[in-house]
């Protein structure tokens, strides 16, 4: 994860050194969980409210994604009224969930999970339950090392 947290944001940055939240969520969910590489997604553009919204729906039909609660591996995506306006990747720190979200103007970070749920009109978790997990995932529950974490999750080491 320390990778991540050592990232930038940038707007429609995919990576690997400047991401946005979409850029962010579609590697650190193939490098922590071995999971397949979501589509670049052009037209989710920060600010392009509709165009993200219209994206976010299209990954969640075509590659499929069902609803779940929130787990380690599964995308945040976090709505006002009708539109998507922001994604992480929820994670599991020192037994903890979080989501690994970056945006203006912090950059990466770690956010406790009920502080990014206040942060919006609602949350909702989605996960490709049809892919396989693999060990990959138990690198997520390590605690990151350099970074910062917005100022939302404190403890050892961060």
């Amino acid at each position: 994860m320390r990778q991540f947290l050592r990232t930038r944001y940038v707007r429609g940055g995919r990576g690997p050194v400047d991401y946005d939240c979409w850029g962010l969520v579609r590697d650190a969910r193939t490098a922590l969980f071995g999971r397949a590489l979501l589509p670049t997604l052009q037209d989710a553009w920060p600010g392009e409210l509709r165009g993200i919204t219209r994206a976010v729906e299209r990954v969640i039909a075509l590659h499929g994604f069902a609803p779940c609660s929130p787990r380690a591996g599964a995308v945040a995506t976090a709505w006002r009224a009708s539109l998507c306006v922001h994604v992480g990747l929820v994670v599991e720190v020192d037994g903890q969930l979080r989501i690994l979200e970056t945006d203006e103007p912090d950059g990466p970070c770690l956010t406790a999970l009920n502080r990014f749920q206040a942060r919006y009109t609602r949350v909702l978790f989605y996960d490709d339950q049809d892919l396989p997990r693999t060990d990959a995932e138990s690198a997520c529950g390590v605690a990151p090392l350099g970074g910062h974490d917005c100022g939302l999750v404190r403890g050892g080491g961060h």
